[in-house]
């Protein structure tokens, strides 16, 4: 079996016989179904494979699409001209290099279909180029953009970004009077910004990004992985000593868990699955092709407690288009893919990690770039924390703890509480136990709850005050109360912040008869 890692070329795939999961009875509903569309979905997802696709469909190249679905239908593959912009192929450090990219990619489409262009506006151009190809073919063009909103992404919070955004703005402006020359219009991206013509100015254009229909247009289902991949399935079982029900079950904790409405399957990364299936071997394949720095700066400047992405529930408010200078973390994270749809329930999204790869890859660059630690050491420092943990041995426990603590820059002050609680989560997260933040009782909040398989951690931090007093609260406001009943020994622990060390200070710990 040959996989198409890194492969987002649909004729090649198909004519090199390359693994290829069909979607074409998607494709199919899709484009009798309307004819202008936006997709959002995260990197590695499949968005340019689906553009390659739908070019080859609209190009008419029939014998590639033998023996998938749609080519058993009435659909007539009949030709059209096919602009297709990739804003993959560029960094986009300026706006000229972005108005040179429109400019030169129009210019290449028009030389090759020998049309002679006189605008010189790479907006204008651009829409002329379509109206005369309308004209010289007699066909409707298809306009074909895959992720459109690279630009943006590639300079998140740097000054150049108004620029950019303005310079995006005007061309898609063009599209709106260009609807009686098109055929068939497809943009990608991962996210969805406001105030970009696309989106504030087509009314016709349909969002299915969250879309019950489409929901699994990208990605691998549960289905088309036992259909597909049964070969790799049966070679990873055997390499891991498992039978078949076991490495399902193994697979779908990893890369699983994606989902795009909140009543539709979930799906699989392709990315991290046909890696998986090639290598043989249990990876964070998604995460280790790169994470933005734009998404951990948003975290850390919002001072974002990531112990409450299980707890907060949001409306649909937060699936639709962001403001490029006016964002919040959770949005992103659902919209790039770090985060996906938990639950739903009288309008309210609970939001969650899609999967093992993503919760354990995401807490790990937290670490990295939260306690400024090396890539790579922290595993030595997490196996020491479990093993303090896993001998009850509290201070152990605290002493590597503060290893972490130490590397946090002098910039960086102890009254950015939140700062230090999602540094304090992510640790926690990576040694696989429970943990819960600002735990509710019905006389107080609990700072922290740490569950292992045989004990309850009841923790109180304290900030210019001491651990004594820390455990005085725990104490008098009988936050042990809630976990009498659990079966687990329960032990109390009260947590000093030392100002002048900017580390934890003295702690103090108390077990519960």
């Amino acid at each position: 079996m040959k996989y198409p890692l890194g492969i987002q070329t649909f004729a090649k795939i198909r004519e090199e016989s390359y693994l290829y999961v069909d979607k074409t009875e998607t494709l199919y509903d899709l484009i009798h179904q309307g004819e202008v569309y936006f997709l959002s979905r995260p990197r590695r997802f499949g968005k340019s494979l689906l553009i390659s696709t739908l070019e080859a469909l609209f190009r008419g190249q029939k014998a590639l699409f033998d023996g998938l679905y749609i080519a058993d239908t009435d659909y007539d593959f009949a030709t059209y001209s096919v602009v297709k912009l990739e804003f993959s192929e560029d960094e986009f450090a300026t706006a000229d290099s972005l108005r040179d990219y429109i400019y030169n990619a129009v210019n290449d489409i028009a030389e090759r279909h020998d049309i002679e262009l006189v605008k010189q506006s790479y907006s204008q151009r651009f829409g002329e180029l379509v109206r005369k190809l309308h004209n010289k073919t007699g066909q409707k063009v298809v306009l074909l953009v895959d992720e459109y909103d690279k630009p943006i992404l590639n300079n998140f919070n740097k000054l150049v970004l108004a620029e950019i955004h303005q310079v995006m703005s005007a061309f898609y402006a063009v599209i709106k009077p260009l609807d009686e020359h098109l055929r068939f219009v497809f943009i990608t991206g991962v996210s969805k910004f406001a105030k970009i013509s696309v989106f504030s100015g087509m009314n016709s254009l349909k969002d299915i990004s969250m879309n019950k229909r489409y929901a699994t247009l990208c990605g691998v289902t549960q289905q088309e992985l036992e259909t597909n991949f049964s070969l790799a399935i049966e070679q990873l079982a055997n390499h891991e000593g498992m039978d078949r029900a076991q490495i399902l079950a193994k697979i779908k904790h990893w890369y699983n868990g994606y989902r795009f409405h909140h009543s539709a399957d979930g799906v699989y990364n392709p990315y991290s699955l046909l890696s998986l299936c090639q290598d043989q071997e249990f990876l964070h394949y998604w995460f280790s092709t790169g994470t933005p720095t734009f998404l951990i700066n948003l975290i850390k400047d919002q001072q974002f407690d990531l112990a409450e992405i299980t707890k907060v529930e949001l409306d649909d408010s937060a699936f639709v288009a962001m403001e490029p200078g006016q964002i919040s973390p959770l949005p992103v994270l659902l919209q790039t893919g770090y985060l996906t749809i938990a639950n739903y329930h009288d309008g309210l999204f609970a939001l969650d990690f899609p999967n093992h790869e993503v919760k354990h890859a995401f807490n790990r660059i937290i670490i990295e770039q939260f306690a400024h630690t090396k890539a790579g050491i922290n595993t030595q420092y997490i196996r020491q924390l479990a093993s303090a943990l896993a001998q009850k041995d509290v201070s152990g426990f605290f002493d590597t703890m503060r290893i972490f603590f130490a590397n946090i820059p002098f910039d960086i002050t102890l009254k950015h509480e939140k700062y230090y609680q999602s540094l304090f989560y992510a640790i926690i997260t990576l040694l696989g136990y429970q943990l819960e933040a600002e735990v509710s009782t019905n006389i107080g909040r609990i700072d922290c709850v740490l569950q292992t398989q045989n004990t309850i951690y009841i923790i109180e931090f304290k900030l210019n005050d001491s651990c004594e007093a820390a455990l005085k609260q725990i104490q008098d406001k009988q936050y042990a109360q809630k976990y009498q009943h659990s079966g687990k020994e329960i032990v109390l622990l009260g947590v000093e912040f030392d100002q002048d060390s900017r580390n934890i200070g003295e702690i103090v710990e108390h077990l519960v008869a």
